[in-house]
């Protein structure tokens, strides 16, 4: 009896379809994102992973001691990953205040930048290296001279940024204009990414086929005769 149930509840479970792939399905969290306000998040200076020109375009706003955003990282690179050429993921800075070296480790990072090391110290902090590790290879007395300086500003312009669209909390995410706050997993991700992806090549079918039907049109107007040309009869006056 225990083999017959167990093997019915197996069948079920694997009949069941995976709410990302049914055709037309929808789910909650989903349709939750997909009715939120959009909100502009310029790129500006900030560094990014992916291709410039990527369709669906992820602001990630992040805080260097904070636990969740060392946990969101593998899942930022799986779904770099998953889409090489159509998601583009931005890092911003939200150093919260109950992280008092939050700032200055942002801070270390952008300037880690001017010495083309941006992404290691990115990684290596995220990591919870040790300062010294997460410095190697760089020329220090350039580096702390422009720490001293306080970089080029960007972490104040990221905390701005952050302040404007109201986030509060890391990681925070800024999806094609979508807000969320707190980390998302990867089924997240892709539901997000595939719905905006089929809504811009919905957009972009639809602009394509209004600009067909519209050169259609003006080519069927082209090709109308003018009233009377190529016709037999003349107008001229008739003489005996």
């Amino acid at each position: 009896m225990k083999k017959i149930v167990f093997l019915m509840s197996a069948l079920m479970l694997t009949s069941v379809p995976s709410f990302a792939d049914e055709p037309g399905a929808h789910h909650p969290w989903l349709d939750a994102q997909l009715k939120k306000d959009r909100y502009k998040c310029p790129l500006g200076k900030s560094p990014f992973r992916g291709p410039a020109d990527a369709q669906v375009t992820i602001n990630e706003f992040i805080d260097y001691e904070c636990p969740y955003c060392t946990q969101e990282e593998p899942i930022i690179k799986k779904v770099l990953a998953a889409y090489p050429t159509q998601v583009k993921v931005v890092t911003k800075n939200l150093p919260l205040d109950m992280h008092p070296k939050a700032k200055h480790k942002a801070l270390v990072v952008e300037c880690m930048g001017a010495q083309d090391k941006f992404w290691q110290g990115h990684n290596r902090f995220l990591a919870q290296d040790p300062p010294k590790k997460v410095r190697e290879g760089l020329d220090q007395g350039k580096l702390d001279a422009l720490i001293a300086q306080g970089g080029d500003g960007q972490v104040d312009r990221d905390i701005a940024t952050a302040k404007r669209l109201g986030l509060a909390t890391t990681p925070s995410f800024v999806i094609d204009g979508i807000r969320q706050g707190g980390m998302i997993n990867f089924n997240q991700f892709k539901l997000l990414i595939d719905a905006e992806l089929a809504r811009k090549a919905a957009k972009a079918a639809k602009v394509a086929k209004s600009e067909q039907e519209k050169a259609e049109s003006e080519s069927a107007t082209d090709s109308v005769p003018a009233d009377g040309a190529g016709s037999g009869s003349g107008s001229g006056t008739k003489t005996n």
